[in-house]
């Protein structure tokens, strides 16, 4: 009996249902991405979950605790200790160059508040 031999067509077919099954050479496995890449973006992120619990980081956003600065400020303009429509910004101890420059435009309206709260 005389063989022919397989188009391409069948060929690629071959190779194609061997690949799916197994059978032939790949770089990555199917399951690759979801164990390995995944796998490692959770493990990160554990890690950082563990350190923060460990050293007692809390991620709570509580402004009570975190900005006691800015409780301040707002107390001393309820109290009238400082104008409402002063900018917090102009109490601040660091200004970038447009703060800077806002704050000389305005040095006439609010110049005699502005070590406000170094007066304790």
């Amino acid at each position: 009996p005389v063989r022919l031999k397989p188009d391409f067509a069948t060929q690629l077919a071959r190779a194609w249902t061997s690949a799916a099954m197994g059978g032939a050479t790949r770089l990555w496995h199917p399951k690759f991405f979801s164990r390995y890449i995944w796998g490692g973006l959770a493990g990160l992120q554990l890690m950082g979950f563990v350190a923060d619990q460990s050293y007692g980081i809390t991620r709570a956003k509580n402004p009570d605790i975190m900005w006691p600065w800015w409780h301040e400020i707002m107390r001393k303009k309820e109290a009238g200790e400082i104008p409402k429509d002063m900018p917090g910004y102009m109490l601040a101890k660091y200004r970038n160059e447009c703060e800077e420059r806002w704050t000389a435009d305005r040095e006439a309206e609010f110049g005699d508040f502005m070590g406000a709260l170094e007066q304790e």
